[in-house]
């Protein structure tokens, strides 16, 4: 299996996360060494301890339930609205 090194980065957890790193090579290129790193749609965060950020995660639902109350309103009941986001967001979850 090949390793694309422009696509890979590298981020430290633990005590010594801040402390400086040594380059890492894949196939001949160096590996970026970063702070924040998109891993399965989560954010991944160096620091002392294992951490996640889900601040993104956060924005898209906000972004999609305003999309969603923009279009239908004060017209829909609530039973409606719950069941528009549910087939919305729960349904995604299944899918995969």
């Amino acid at each position: 299996m090949t390793v694309n090194a422009k696509k890979s980065a590298c981020l430290r957890f633990g005590p010594r996360y801040k402390n400086a790193c040594s380059s890492v090579m894949v196939c001949g290129l160096p590996v970026n060494w970063v702070t924040s790193a998109r891993y399965l749609g989560v954010y991944l965060e160096s620091s002392s301890t294992f951490k996640c950020s889900f601040q993104s995660n956060k924005a898209k639902f906000y972004k999609a339930f305003n999309c969603i109350f923009r279009k239908i309103g004060r017209v829909a009941s609530e039973e409606v609205i719950f069941a528009l986001m549910k087939s919305k967001f729960l349904g995604l979850r299944h899918a995969l």
